[in-house]
């Protein structure tokens, strides 16, 4: 995954001089700091996404169908919590796109 993170680099730039600076920008060589208003801006806008990931990955699957198993009327519990959750997955997609609307292509410079 690393190598895949540095490899985006170069479709990064038209002028592969670029590349250097930015790697090293990437790692903190050229006297970048470790965050700055424009990370903490991101930070601030990507937050809801970023707990989501978060819980996302943990195995919430496992977890409900463990309690769900105790209940007697399981299936129809488990449909309603899926739909709900589903419903919520669209409609936070549909949110990031509409908030994300000027997305230029990676590759339409080249």
């Amino acid at each position: 995954m690393f190598l895949v993170l540095i490899s985006w680099v170069i479709f990064a730039f038209e002028d592969l001089g670029q590349v250097g600076s930015y790697l090293g920008n990437m790692f903190g060589l050229n006297g970048t700091s470790l965050y700055n208003s424009e990370a903490l801006y991101y930070l601030q806008n990507y937050i809801i996404i970023i707990i989501i990931g978060i819980i996302c990955s943990i195995p919430l699957k496992n977890i409900v169908s463990k309690i769900l198993n105790k209940r007697k009327e399981k299936q129809v519990v488990y449909a309603i919590v899926s739909s709900i959750c589903y419903i919520g997955i669209i409609l936070l997609s549909t949110a990031s796109l509409v908030n994300n609307s000027f997305n230029p292509f990676l590759y339409f410079r080249f």
